[in-house]
């Protein structure tokens, strides 16, 4: 059974890299994390039972750090975390141990003390000891990384589109999901030595991992348009670094281009498009989506989703007031394509559920509410 996962994941590594020669260049990151991970894991089920299997400590550590970073980069430019990078070479402090006659490294395994050097036989086994610690370790912040690839995913969007991730949008988070499952039952087999996945349970979790890294990395796609990649590496730079200080718009011209950002929305009333994006906002303004982006967020202090959903929410609030239309009525017209959604950003805009909104006031118009 072995042989054939081994042979399954080889044929999945080979896969992904087929199907990532003609995909978007800036997946190319991304394509070749998940094909190394195939290939890894391709070479650690053909290493097992035979008689190298104890050289599976150096193909182990950089599989979790290899689809953390996979992870990574679909949510945009990643660098490698320098301590996940040390920790998927920790499979080399098993070398003193490695390098250890057959007959010794199998006395030892059965639990038999050997003959050989007291020194040798110390480096050895705390050699051995530092591996699972690290690997443990490395399997546990590749975990971590996935989910603050998540959050950073949701942050790019919410610089783009208007609407919460569409289903192809929320691959990515799928594919964390099922990462972070996947991560946790191996940390688990880990910390309780291999008495987790055995048996049918072991034969399960790895069909799993192969038939789901296949199938993503077949269906591999960029998540947002060329445009978009500028904006999220503008909004992405760490704030004591001049995020668009080579964009040109200075404080005059940016009052102006918020001016004509809020004239196209009132005239169009683009917040009710559910699928409105910055480029569809840009076009309105007659300006580039750098710009609209760089305007909001310098000039408003608020990403493009806070923005629109802001003229969403004022415009419910009068619709609450002023008409008997159910609350999820109000959701759809107003541009929110779910009722979760808009409790949400109703509740951080105004600090109460839409309900709560309607029974606290009297019926009429709204001060300070959108203008037609």
């Amino acid at each position: 059974m072995t042989g054939i996962f081994a042979g399954m994941a080889a044929m999945a590594a080979l896969a992904i890299w087929l199907r990532g020669r003609g995909a978007d260049p800036r997946l190319a990151p991304a394509v070749a994390c998940l094909a190394l991970f195939a290939l890894g894991l391709a070479a650690l089920l053909a290493l097992d039972g035979s008689a190298w299997e104890d050289w599976q400590v150096l193909v182990l550590p950089p599989l979790p750090v290899l689809l953390a970073q996979h992870v990574r980069s679909l949510a945009g430019p990643a660098r490698w975390p320098r301590i996940e990078a040390a920790l998927a070479t920790s499979g080399l402090l098993c070398l003193p141990f490695l390098l250890m006659p057959t007959e010794v490294r199998a006395a030892l395994e059965a639990g038999l003390l050997p003959t050989i050097s007291p020194l040798w036989l110390l480096v050895a086994l705390a050699g051995v000891g530092l591996f699972w610690l690290a690997l443990c370790l490395g399997t546990a912040l590749a975990g971590i990384g996935i989910l603050r690839a998540l959050k950073r995913h949701a942050k790019a969007l919410a610089q783009i589109i208007a609407a919460p991730p569409t289903p192809r949008l929320s691959g990515v988070a799928l594919l964390g999901t099922f990462l972070a499952a996947l991560f946790a039952i191996q940390l688990l087999d880990l910390l309780s030595l291999g008495r987790v996945l055995i048996g049918p349970l072991s034969d399960l979790f790895l069909f799993a991992l192969i038939l789901g890294t296949a199938l993503h990395g077949l269906t591999l796609r960029m998540h947002w348009p060329d445009w978009a990649d500028a904006v999220i590496a503008a909004t992405e730079t760490p704030p004591a670094l001049p995020s668009y200080a080579r964009s040109g718009l200075d404080a005059e011209a940016m009052a102006q281009l918020l001016g004509r950002i809020d004239a196209a929305m009132r005239r169009d009333s683009l917040w009710r498009a559910p699928g409105l994006s910055l480029a569809d906002l840009a076009e309105a303004a007659r300006a580039k989506p750098f710009y609209v982006s760089q305007a909001l967020n310098q000039g408003r202090a608020e990403s493009f989703y806070d923005y629109v959903n802001g003229w969403r929410v004022r415009e419910a609030q009068e619709l609450l007031r002023a008409t008997d239309h159910t609350v999820l009525d109000i959701a759809h017209a107003t541009g929110f394509n779910a009722k979760s959604t808009f409790n949400a950003a109703f509740l951080k805009r105004t600090g109460m559920t839409p309900s709560r909104w309607r029974a606290s006031g009297p019926i009429g118009p709204v001060a300070g509410g959108v203008q037609s």
